[in-house]
């Protein structure tokens, strides 16, 4: 009985009262950069393909598992396209959502420091559910277990296939320094996910909308030193979805060919207990470039500290990325004078991040 409390406890925190779905979390932006933000492709150089999983609260049976796998390629400067693939399975695989997004983003080049990127993106996804395994709270008896049959009508639908698009902006920049001089570079991005959803992707009702509109805002600055190995860099990510509010608050620390994470996920910008979600830790190996290719693998924990954390084990995250061409040379035509003169000179793959 303390177990099913538990999980309708933690079913509610992710649906909330009203019934709305919610994206899955992932650590850090920085290692899931198309997945919140679609004008990513137009400030990533290169191609770059990312894979990403993440397990939520093991230690119980309706633990939440998300993948996801993309891919970002920026054309000559001038546009750049992104490809992502998705699958979440909530509630011990009752509740599944599949999805792929397609993403274009125009770049522009606003000086030698700074460029900002508009995208768009659009996916199409489709919602599952197993209505003959699903329990409901009137079957059980306190004493006995289940034995009763439930009050509740089950649809005649199993499936929902839907359609949506999101918006978003970043901008990457870097502060004008001598070549014996210690570098900085950040970047900042916002965006609105599920901006229309088509034609629906409720299972229950039309009055709700099963896709709440979903704003983001990051950012990040990179502080590294002139020989390009060792820095730090502090980043936040917000997210706002119906009636949930996360913030994350993060350092990226570079010890090259390693690299660490040390942040905070709360529920608001206040940081307080009853309001804080979670430690998060991490660490991971960015490879030297390669004949212009870098490869990436991280891996996270976030350690639980509300009052979900008894039984719940915490989360684990794997990132892994690996990157072509990373300086556009190819794409330029392999002109030194071209490359430099059409992007921003900042180090690609600094700590499994591309800027």
């Amino acid at each position: 009985m303390k177990m099913r409390k538990l999980i309708i406890m933690i079913t509610l925190s992710v649906f909330n009262l009203n019934g709305y779905a919610q994206d899955p979390l992932f650590s850090s932006t920085l290692d899931n950069p198309l997945y919140y933000n679609p004008a990513t492709p137009g400030i990533v150089r290169g191609h770059e393909y990312r894979l990403n999983f993440r397990e939520q609260w093991p230690g119980i049976p309706a633990a939440m598992r998300a993948f996801n796998f993309s891919s970002t390629h920026q054309l000559r400067n001038a546009v750049g396209l992104g490809f992502l693939v998705m699958s979440n399975v909530e509630g011990e695989s009752l509740l599944r959502t599949d999805k792929l997004e397609a993403t274009i983003a125009f770049p522009i080049k606003v000086s030698r420091y700074l460029k900002i990127s508009g995208g768009i993106n659009a996916g199409f996804g489709q919602k599952s559910i197993d209505w003959s395994s699903v329990e409901f709270d009137d079957q059980f008896d306190k004493y006995y277990g289940k034995i009763y049959p439930t009050s509740f009508s089950f649809p005649e639908e199993f499936q929902r296939k839907y359609g949506d698009l999101s918006l978003g902006i970043a901008a990457k920049g870097a502060l004008r320094r001598g070549r014996n001089e210690a570098k900085i570079y950040g970047s900042l991005g916002m965006a609105m996910k599920h901006v229309t959803v088509f034609p629906t992707a409720n299972f229950i009702g039309s009055d709700i909308r099963a896709i709440p509109l979903k704003y983001i805002i990051h950012g990040n600055i990179w502080f590294l030193d002139k020989t390009l190995r060792k820095g730090i860099a502090p980043n936040f990510n917000l997210e706002d979805q119906a009636s949930m509010t996360t913030f994350n608050l993060s350092t990226r620390i570079v010890l090259r060919p390693v690299y660490f994470n040390v942040g905070v996920r709360n529920r608001t910008f206040k940081f307080n207990s009853e309001e804080f979600d979670s430690f998060i830790f991490g660490i991971g190996y960015t490879s030297d470039v390669v004949n212009n290719n870098i490869t990436s693998i991280g891996y996270s924990y976030d350690f639980t500290t509300s009052r979900l954390m008894g039984g719940t084990f915490g989360s684990h995250e794997i990132s892994m990325s690996y990157s072509f061409d990373i300086d556009g040379r190819r794409q330029s035509g392999g002109g030194k004078a071209r490359r430099f003169r059409n992007d921003i000179q900042c180090p690609s793959n600094f700590g499994g991040v591309s800027f």
